[in-house]
């Protein structure tokens, strides 16, 4: 791996053994390097190809908007995150991440602030995440002095997912945060409850929904003992109340076998068993 320019001690634009161009960042990745020379492996933390020229020009454009400075807070929350979490995120955080900490440093510049109406969804769908998330915000405001409100740990939250799920386009990471809120707004209705993030069975029902709303994007199901339906019919009616939603507002059509599944785990949450 062949040092192309050094962006600053710690990124670099590289060339790789099969001539393909990347970004690397790591703690003195590009100190005192100059163009040609060999990229020391092991420092290297996170690596983003650039696929062929459309990848550069949107890495030259990306710069254009953010600087050095905002792709090393990426950079550091990523891998504290990493480490919290307990599992690898893609490597497109890295840019998109960068791109989302550029934008949100210029509203704070400029007084604006925003939230997102999907806020209290994402905090009882990715707990863990969002946890996270705060205490990232905190760093980011003691290291930029902006006053940067806790909001903005919704967003954080998102790219996270999106990046550990293994998908490139954050709108479908949305979509399918909407599809997990709409799913519980047919739970509380139909058992007239509210369900708490700490709560056990909650939090493993949403680890489901989670799943259960990939592999319908995917088109994979599962299979399971009919006899769910019988042990368990007033699960069975909400989980059949979902899979009319999903097959009106997505036109999913959710397999019994995954129907039946809800149901156990609703029956679950409900504490009927």
């Amino acid at each position: 791996m062949r040092l192309i320019k050094a962006l600053n001690n710690n990124v670099a634009l590289v060339q790789d053994e099969k001539g393909q161009e990347a970004v690397v960042m790591g703690k003195g990745v590009a100190f005192n390097g100059k163009p040609g020379d060999p990229v020391r492996e092991a420092l290297i933390e996170k690596y983003f190809v650039l696929d062929g020229d459309r990848g550069k020009r949107d890495f030259d454009s990306l710069l254009k908007r953010i600087t050095v400075d905002d792709m090393e807070l990426a950079s550091s929350i990523i891998r504290e995150g990493e480490e919290e979490l307990g599992y690898r995120c893609s490597d497109s955080i890295l840019l998109t991440l960068s791109d989302h900490l550029g934008m949100m440093l210029e509203r704070m510049k400029e007084g604006i602030f925003f939230g997102t109406p999907l806020e209290w969804d994402i905090r009882l769908i990715y707990p863990k995440e969002y946890q996270f998330a705060r205490k990232a915000v905190a760093g980011l405001r003691e290291k930029t002095g902006y006053q940067i409100p806790d909001q903005e740990a919704a967003f954080l939250v998102l790219h996270f997912i999106n990046a550990h799920s293994g998908g490139n386009d954050m709108r479908e990471t949305v979509m399918c945060t909407k599809i997990i809120q709409n799913i519980l707004n047919i739970c509380k209705l139909y058992y007239g409850r509210e369900f708490q993030e700490d709560d056990f069975d909650v939090s493993r029902f949403i680890t489901h929904v989670r799943y259960f709303v990939r592999r319908q994007i995917k088109g994979e199901h599962l299979k399971i003992d009919a006899a769910i339906a019988e042990k368990c019919p007033e699960d069975y009616k909400c989980a059949m109340k979902i899979a009319r939603f999903l097959r009106q507002m997505y036109q999913w059509e959710v397999s019994q076998g995954e129907i039946l599944y809800l149901t156990l785990h609703l029956n679950r949450m409900s504490g009927k068993e």
